[in-house]
C-alpha cells in the first residue's frame, strides 16, 4: 500500500493501515458529523440504561420527599423548579453515580455495532486486539497510577493540596471494588469512542495527525457541560487526548489507554478523594484537601485536571512517549491488500 506522509515521530501503526483496507474513509466534515451522530445515539442508549436507577435514586432524596409532601398538602410551588431539580441531583445516593459509570456500556455497544455492521471493520482496527490484552492492560494500570501519583506529588510541592488523613474503613471495600469496575467500563467507553473509533476513522483517509487533533478536540468538547470547567481544564483534556492517542499508536492497541483512563479516574476520586472532571468523588481511601489559594495548581472545582500540575505531567508524558518509544503494533497482523484496492493504487 502506498505510504502516506505523517509525523516522522509518529508513523502510522498497522491498525490504521488495516482500517484503510477494510473500510473507505469519509471526507473531513462527514467524518465529524458521523462522530457526533454516533455520540448522540450512544447518549440516548446510555440515558435509557440509567433511567430506572436514576429515578429510584431521585425518589430517595430529601428534596423529592419534600416535593411529595407539598403535593399532598396542595402547597406545591413551581417557581423554583430548576433549583429543586439541581438540589435533587446533588442529593443522589452514591450508588446512582456508580450506576452511571456502568451505563456507559451503551456507548461501547453503539460504537462496536456501527463499526462492525456498517463499516465492516474488525475490532482490531479499534485497537481491541485478541492478544496482549491482559499484559497491555496491566502495564497501562501501572503507567496511569504513576502519572497520577506524580500529579499529587506536584500538588503537594506547590501547596495546591494538603493531606487530610486516612478515612478508609473495611466496610468501604465492596463499594470501592464496584466503583473500580464501573470506571473500567467508563474509561473504555471514552477511549473506544474517541481514540479507537474517531482517531482511526479520520486517519483512514487523512494523515494520522488529523485524527490525533480531531479526537482530542472532540474529547475536550464532551466535557464542556461539566461543573467547574475552565480554559485550562479544556487544554488539559486536549493534552490527555493527545497522550492517549500517542500511547495507543505506539503500543498498537487500545487496552493500555483504557487502563490508564480507568486507573486515573479511580485513583483521583476513590483513593485521593478529589473531584473527577467536576464530579464529586464519593467514598475514598484518603482525604486530600484542595487549597483555595492554589486553584491554579489543583484545578479548583473541576479537580486536578483543571490545574497546571496535570498540564506538566501530561506534557512530559507526551514527549517521553514520542521521543523514547517506538511503534510496536502489539496484537496486530497485516491485512492482505485486496486485488481491487491494489489495482486502484497502482492506477
Amino acid at each position: 500500500m502506498k505510504h502516506r506522509r505523517t509525523f516522522s515521530l509518529l508513523p502510522d501503526p498497522l491498525m490504521v493501515r488495516n482500517a484503510r483496507i477494510e473500510s473507505r474513509g469519509k471526507n473531513f466534515w462527514i467524518e465529524g458529523l458521523v462522530f457526533w451522530l454516533i455520540f448522540i445515539i450512544a447518549s440516548v442508549v446510555q440515558s435509557v440504561l440509567i433511567f430506572v436507577p436514576e429515578f429510584i435514586g431521585l425518589m430517595q432524596t430529601p428534596t423529592f420527599q419534600q416535593i411529595m409532601e407539598q403535593a399532598r398538602n396542595g402547597t406545591l410551588d413551581f417557581s423554583n423548579y430548576f433549583d429543586q431539580v439541581q438540589q435533587m441531583v446533588a442529593e443522589l445516593p452514591g450508588w446512582v453515580m456508580t450506576a452511571m459509570l456502568f451505563s456507559t456500556v451503551g456507548i461501547i455497544l453503539v460504537v462496536l455495532v456501527y463499526c462492525k455492521k456498517f463499516e465492516k471493520r474488525k475490532l482490531s482496527t479499534l485497537g481491541l486486539t485478541r492478544t496482549h490484552c491482559v499484559s497491555e492492560y496491566l502495564i497501562g494500570l501501572g503507567i496511569g497510577l504513576l502519572m497520577f501519583v506524580l500529579v499529587i506529588g506536584l500538588n503537594l510541592l506547590t501547596g495546591g493540596v494538603r493531606f487530610g488523613g486516612v478515612i478508609f474503613r473495611l466496610e468501604m471495600l465492596p463499594v470501592l471494588i464496584v466503583t473500580l469496575l464501573g470506571y473500567v467500563v467508563q474509561g473504555a467507553s471514552e477511549e473506544i469512542l474517541c481514540r479507537g473509533y474517531c482517531c482511526i476513522s479520520y486517519a483512514r483517509r487523512m494523515p494520522l495527525w488529523v485524527g490525533l487533533l480531531m479526537n482530542s478536540i472532540f474529547f475536550s468538547l464532551l466535557h464542556l457541560g461539566n461543573s467547574g470547567i475552565s480554559p485550562l481544564a479544556l487544554c488539559n483534556l486536549f493534552l490527555f487526548g493527545v497522550f492517549m492517542t500517542v500511547y495507543m499508536v505506539r503500543r498498537g492497541n487500545l487496552w493500555g489507554a483504557c487502563a490508564i483512563h480507568t486507573i486515573w479516574n479511580f485513583v483521583q476520586g476513590s483513593v485521593f478523594g478529589l473531584e473527577v472532571s467536576g464530579t464529586s468523588a464519593g467514598s475514598s481511601v484518603l482525604r486530600m484537601e484542595s487549597v483555595e489559594s492554589g486553584s491554579l495548581w489543583n484545578g479548583g472545582a473541576f479537580g486536578p485536571e483543571g490545574g497546571l500540575c496535570v498540564t506538566i505531567v501530561l506534557a512530559a508524558a507526551i514527549l517521553s512517549v514520542l521521543l523514547f518509544c517506538k511503534n510496536r503494533d502489539l496484537g496486530q497482523t497485516p491485512d492482505p491488500v485486496p486485488a481491487e484496492v491494489s489495482a486502484a493504487i497502482e492506477g
